[in-house]
């Protein structure tokens, strides 16, 4: 299999809103389609960061939304367009994601994506003329992903897990720690460690092997 990672800032639904708020997301995009004088493709997705709600109502109120479901900070939407511009209307039979696509709070989207051949994932870079490839080899597959994109967080666990990952808790050496991460969320350190520790665990019984 070929494997590829590219990185892109164009138009784009959710980039345009995460930037607007302030809030990074993740989805994948799947069952494009063209029906009369339009182009539609369905977005499964979880957003995460303080202004997530901002990014739902965003969401609600941009026209290039045909429908939309809403569920906490989890999203499904089907978006509308007049031509073929968007990403997600080039994933084929033949493309595989290998993990979800990731859109920080500037609005790049980081895409991870597998195919058989090389050219095939070729083709779907060129389209977008300001994808930079940041790697693409050839390997085995040893994980693709599916529509689950995250465990059934609590609010409080989603945002303790969101602010260690920020800080630099999970880095080697770590940038910080248990006091000063409950400081900055006005929790006490045993309530914080509580919600980081629950959503770790629901975090680590998604690996099922």
């Amino acid at each position: 299999m070929w494997k590829t990672t590219i990185k892109l800032k164009h138009k784009c639904l959710f980039g345009d809103n995460c930037e607007k708020s302030r809030v990074s997301c993740v989805n994948i995009s799947f069952n494009s389609f063209k029906k009369g004088n339009f182009y539609y493709v369905y977005h499964f997705g979880t957003v995460f960061g303080e202004n997530s709600k901002k990014f739902i109502n965003l969401l609600k109120k941009d026209r290039r939304v045909d429908y939309i479901e809403t569920e906490g900070n989890t999203f499904f939407v089907a978006e509308k367009r007049k031509s073929k511009e968007v990403p997600g209307m080039y994933i084929g039979h033949d493309i595989i994601y290998t993990k979800p696509v990731y859109v920080d709070n500037t609005g790049h989207e980081t895409w991870s994506l597998a195919a058989i051949k090389k050219e095939t994932l070729m083709e779907f870079i060129r389209n977008f003329k300001d994808a930079r490839i940041l790697s693409i080899q050839q390997s085995k597959l040893t994980d693709i992903y599916s529509l689950r994109l995250s465990p059934d967080l609590t609010q409080h666990q989603r945002d303790a897990f969101e602010l260690a990952k920020n800080q630099g808790y999970y880095m080697f050496p770590k940038k910080t720690d248990l006091n000063k991460l409950a400081r900055l969320s006005t929790l006490s350190k045993s309530a914080f460690r509580e919600h980081l520790k629950r959503a770790e665990m629901k975090i680590l019984s998604e690996i099922n092997y």
